[in-house]
């Protein structure tokens, strides 16, 4: 096998276990066999184990010689953590740098917020959510913040995921929430779309803790 192929095939099962990591559909805490991941996948042991190594390195996934791969879960610290960054991060942006944002796209997302604000189900509700906050810090000059962000990304949208699962308020809530932003932003007032933001993580903040309580009651936490 040649090596561009061997390397197209550790990168597609890279994606395809982010995916199902970064969705829910392997759930914080799974345990995941390699022998079925090689069988999902139709490939052989090296692109699937390389993949695995690299989502260890990523602390998505926890390798356990001899015993077996878990998906990584969360701690009141790592929400703690991640919710931290992100107060450091999104009302900074929007405070200092909001005038660089893309007016036509924010009257887009607030159009869309204000439509669905009493929707029971949207489908792309996650894709929309990190859409929306990606455009967000998009417009963040210091590629140092941007970094820092972007090592959380996946989290953030596993936190949004186990959040709309179990919360079943949390989708309208945040519907409401993103619209006081997005509204605050074509007002081009900047402070208000910053403390709007603040109080919106601290709803998804406590909507997090509130979701790890109860997936987790009564099971130890990895």
């Amino acid at each position: 096998m040649s090596t561009a192929k061997t390397s197209s095939m550790q990168s597609q099962a890279y994606e395809f276990i982010k995916r199902k990591i970064t969705m829910c559909e392997y759930p914080p805490n799974q345990l995941l066999s390699e022998a079925v991941l090689q069988a999902e996948l139709g490939f052989s042991r090296t692109p699937v184990r390389e993949a695995i190594g690299r989502l260890e390195q990523e602390g998505l996934l926890k390798v356990f010689p001899k015993r077996g791969i878990v998906v990584s879960g969360f701690t009141i610290s790592d929400i703690s953590m991640i919710f931290e960054v992100r107060r450091l991060v999104e009302p900074y942006t929007l405070r200092n740098y909001g005038n660089r944002l893309d007016m036509d796209k924010i009257a887009e997302f607030s159009q869309i917020f204000h439509k669905h604000a009493n929707a029971e189900e949207f489908t792309g509700f996650y894709e929309l959510d990190d859409e929306f906050h990606s455009a967000l810090v998009s417009v963040l000059p210091n590629e140092y913040l941007r970094d820092l962000y972007s090592r959380i990304q996946t989290q953030i949208i596993r936190l949004r995921v186990m959040s709309g699962q179990l919360i079943e308020s949390r989708l309208q809530r945040t519907m409401a929430e993103h619209a006081e932003i997005a509204d605050a932003c074509l007002s081009h007032n900047w402070d208000r779309a910053a403390l709007a933001m603040v109080q919106h993580l601290h709803f998804s903040e406590e909507s997090s803790l509130a979701t790890l309580l109860k997936s987790h009651s009564g099971t130890s936490i990895i």
